[in-house]
């Protein structure tokens, strides 16, 4: 081959990989553009179909109780819906007998003439001719926390994964940003005020990328627009500013910084503080009038402005406040239960976020009675509870309690308490760096424990041997000293960190946060380890692990619900039931000496099932 031709077939090379970069280069800024025209931010984002089925409907629990508050209302088919635990008007109440996947409602809107509500735990849908109706997509569940109709019947929502708008038929949907969402309004010529965590964005309606709009902090928890002036609560206060120009310059609100909520009425700012009504204005004044009922927070429903606390639902009229809604007895004072115990008839119930409250079911069974705080706030993030030897010892993350009659008077101990066990010497408390043994003796890792936080305790049958589980393996204490345990290492644990322990025919019950359940058999050289494969995976919240009369083990669960053993502890499979939540955090077997009834605390609320009436019958 010559030097020129050599040179020719280089040079023709060199062309074909200049045109193939070029052709890259096109194809690049072709997806560069096509990906600009579909970002999150602008409208013509992704678009789905949007469906709404009915959900397969579970059996019920006996009774469910929530913390009965109103976090939404809206107008649709021209009645007032009210989204708390469940979803009700004058003349319907839907729960999860309904169809409801859980229990807890975060808002609610109207497609048309038809209501739309948003779960807490995320997911949406309508109440159609069906009933209860759960919205489809192909953006996923949704964590829709406010709804907005437009002029045009479109459904404006607002979630933590963007903003959304489904057209008035129902059956088609479309991404307008993927910015957070928590509080909409409409502003002229179509354009939508978004706020939440990371700013407050117009989104226009048609082609077109959103403006942000500053504000003295990112967090925009409510917006409003009064036909003139943008108004926006956020974490930093309320500010607010004519809608002209370029876009509105927000200005701090002068009297407003302690004003991070609320709602636009009437043209002025109204929130609540310390009993009082604040209101604010745009000529910068506020005004602070007394409430005639605690009121926790402010609601509107188009040009209704409601209140809801303690007593119920009220709604704003000339004549003043109104009853709207009363609130369901036997309500409870928080939604997560973190612990329950039975004594006798009484149920005790410990709260993640609050302390502990007492109560007894109605006449009959229906449900709960009153619910009654009990000792303040000294106990508070309640994370076990023990009736023994007439008083109720309480483990919780401002330490261990002792409650007798109405005095609660603290142990002395090492700081936050997780666990409880009654043993032949009194009650073992598992506190965040080791276990105090009664008499007292504080056992640690330094002593030989696989841990020093004790989160599940159980003594074994003669109580003279206390196991102990802690996040990093299980350990054993016999005459007050540590005589074995087991890690991560030796293959027995499914997950070494241990969450329940209960004792069950001849084994040991072990549930663990990742790795489900085993079962413990034997001493030394007959020890056997067995895990129950059904559960691999299982997150097993803390104390969530008990035996009841039949034989029979329940197990709660992060995520997955609530799960069952057969009378012979052989299997395990999950129990079809409509809990509030499948994050179960809390089961006790009720009444206390003859127990009836499973209750099961979750994130959302408080239900009870039925137990099987013998070692063969079956439950929900």
């Amino acid at each position: 081959m010559s030097p020129g031709t050599r040179r020719l077939r280089v040079l023709a090379g060199g062309a074909v990989l200049v045109a193939v970069a070029l052709a890259g280069l096109g194809l690049f800024r072709l997806r560069q553009a096509v990906r600009r025209q579909t970002s999150p931010e602008g409208p013509s984002a992704a678009r789905s179909a949007l469906s709404f089925s009915a959900p397969g409907r579970l059996p019920a629990p006996a009774w469910v109780a929530g913390d009965g508050s109103v976090r939404a209302a809206g107008i649709a088919g021209g009645r007032l819906w009210l989204g708390g635990d469940g979803l009700r008007d004058e003349e319907t109440a839907l729960s999860l007998e309904h169809g409801l996947p859980t229990l807890r409602l975060a808002a609610v809107g109207a497609l048309g003439d038809a209501p739309v509500f948003a779960l807490e735990a995320g997911g949406w849908g309508r109440v159609g001719a069906s009933g209860v109706e759960i919205a489809s997509t192909g953006f996923g569940a949704l964590h829709v926390r406010a709804f907005l109709a437009t002029e045009a019947g479109e459904l404006l929502v607002g979630a933590r994964e963007g903003l959304f708008r489904a057209d008035p038929s129902g059956t088609e949907i479309e991404r307008l940003s993927s910015e957070p969402v928590r509080s909409l309004a409409l502003l002229p010529a179509g354009e939508v005020a978004a706020g939440g965590e990371s700013g407050l964005l117009l989104v226009p309606p048609g082609a077109g990328a959103g403006r942000r709009v500053p504000t003295p902090d990112p967090w925009v928890e409510s917006v409003g627009f009064d036909g003139r002036r943008l108004w926006a609560a956020t974490a930093q206060g309320v500010v607010s500013g004519p809608l002209d120009g370029d876009g509105p310059s927000l200005v701090p609100h002068p009297r407003g910084s302690d004003v991070t909520r609320g709602v636009l009425w009437g043209g002025r700012w109204l929130a609540l503080s310390g009993g009082n009504l604040v209101s604010l204005g745009a000529d910068g004044s506020r005004s602070e009038d007394p409430l005639p009922h605690p009121f926790d927070l402010l609601l509107q429903a188009d040009r209704l402005l409601l209140a809801d606390g303690p007593e119920g639902t009220f709604r704003r009229t000339e004549d003043g406040w109104t009853l709207v809604a009363r609130r369901a007895e036997g309500s409870l004072p928080l939604p997560r239960v973190n612990a329950l115990a039975s004594e006798d008839r009484r149920i005790w119930i410990g709260f993640f976020d609050g302390g502990l409250a007492e109560a007894r079911l109605r006449e009959g069974g229906a449900g709960l009675g009153p619910v009654r705080s009990v000792g303040g706030s000294s106990a508070w993030g309640v994370n076990a509870l023990l009736p023994a030897g007439g008083e109720l010892w309480v483990a919780s993350l401002r330490g261990a309690f002792r409650l007798r009659g109405a005095d609660l008077s603290p142990l002395e101990g090492a700081g936050a308490a997780f666990s409880l066990a009654a043993t032949g010497g009194g009650v073992a408390v598992g506190y965040g760096n080791g276990v105090a043994l009664p008499g007292p003796r504080l056992l640690s890792a330094f002593h030989g424990l696989p841990g020093n936080q004790s989160i599940a305790l159980a003594p074994d049958r003669r109580g003279e041997a206390l196991w102990v589980g802690t996040p990093t393996g299980l350990g054993r204490v016999e005459r007050r000293r540590v005589t074995a345990r087991v890690t991560a290492g030796e293959g027995k644990l499914p997950h070494p960190w241990v969450t329940g322990l209960a004792l069950a025919g001849d084994g040991l019950l072990v549930a663990t946060y990742g790795g489900g359940v085993a079962v413990r058999r034997g001493e030394g050289r007959t020890e056997t380890w067995n895990a129950f494969p059904e559960t691999a995976g299982l997150k097993v919240n803390a104390a969530c692990l008990l035996v009841d009369p039949s034989g029979r083990a329940w197990v709660g669960t992060q995520g997955k619900g609530l799960w069952r053993s057969d009378p012979a502890r052989t299997r395990f499979a999950r129990v079809d039931v409509a809990l509030p939540s499948p994050n179960v955090f809390a089961l006790a077997l009720h009444p206390g000496g003859d127990p009836r009834s499973l209750l099961v605390g979750t994130d959302e609320g408080l239900a009870s099932l039925p137990l099987p009436d013998s070692a063969t019958a079956e439950s929900p």
